[in-house]
């Protein structure tokens, strides 16, 4: 009989200040080197529970900047050393990665990479289904600025997009912007997760909205740089 084999690659970019994805379990899900005079590496920790059969895993970084469009642009790099580069996660077990550099990096600007741990695939049985992890953690490392965000609402007809611009050269996470009224009512909401490395600007796209006078509505902005909320006016 001829084997089959399906493997399918599963692409995580993680969200959460922990994930536990089919028994896969990371902390922390964003690595940062604030002073790399004093700090030179950063560990993340896998966790393996409940399932029986070994992973194995691929580490390696890529440089990450973004472009005009605001799009991903990702390159490999070499200047990171990670340790170790390859590992075998066994069943209720856990592996320490240390992600680092030899020399001191400069800290004026906040520079940005992505560690990514790819899974190789095992030698499966016949008519076996894999399914691959993916797993993609940001890095940081140089000083980190106050959020600053500039806002600027769109409207075409009744379609509201909300331009986002990121004014510092440190990363700013978007995880949510909610459309409020002056009575605290929520209007719309945006969930789409996206990061605005340096000096970079995105839209966010509300749908059909609503809305009389800009001045009696404010924005809710949520991020991963602040514990609490930051509040806008929708007018500007």
């Amino acid at each position: 009989m001829q084997k089959l084999l399906s493997i399918f690659a599963m692409s995580i970019s993680l969200v959460c200040a922990q994930t536990i994805y089919a028994g896969l379990k990371i902390t922390p899900i964003q690595l940062y080197i604030s002073d790399t005079k004093k700090q030179r590496s950063a560990t993340v920790t896998m966790e393996y529970r409940d399932i029986e059969t070994p992973k194995i895993f691929e580490v390696s970084a890529v440089k990450w900047t973004q472009n005009s469009k605001g799009e991903d642009v990702l390159e490999p790099d070499s200047s990171v050393i990670i340790n170790p580069k390859n590992f075998v996660l066994q069943p209720n077990s856990k592996q320490i990665v240390r992600v680092g550099f030899v020399q001191p990096t400069s800290d004026k600007n906040e520079e940005t990479w992505r560690i990514v741990f790819n899974e190789v695939p095992p030698i499966v049985k016949q008519n076996a289904v894999s399914f691959l992890f993916n797993i993609s953690l940001p890095l940081f490392v140089g000083k980190q600025d106050k959020i600053k965000l500039a806002i600027q609402p769109v409207f075409k007809g009744k379609q509201l997009t909300l331009n986002v611009k990121n004014d510092t050269n440190t990363h700013v996470q978007i995880k949510k912007i909610t459309l409020v009224d002056d009575n605290k009512k929520e209007i719309a909401v945006s969930n789409d997760m996206k990061y605005l490395l340096k000096n970079q600007q995105k839209d966010f796209d509300f749908g059909e909205v609503k809305i009389e006078n800009l001045n009696k509505y404010k924005l809710i902005i949520e991020t991963d740089r602040n514990n609490l909320p930051m509040e806008f006016n929708l007018s500007g």
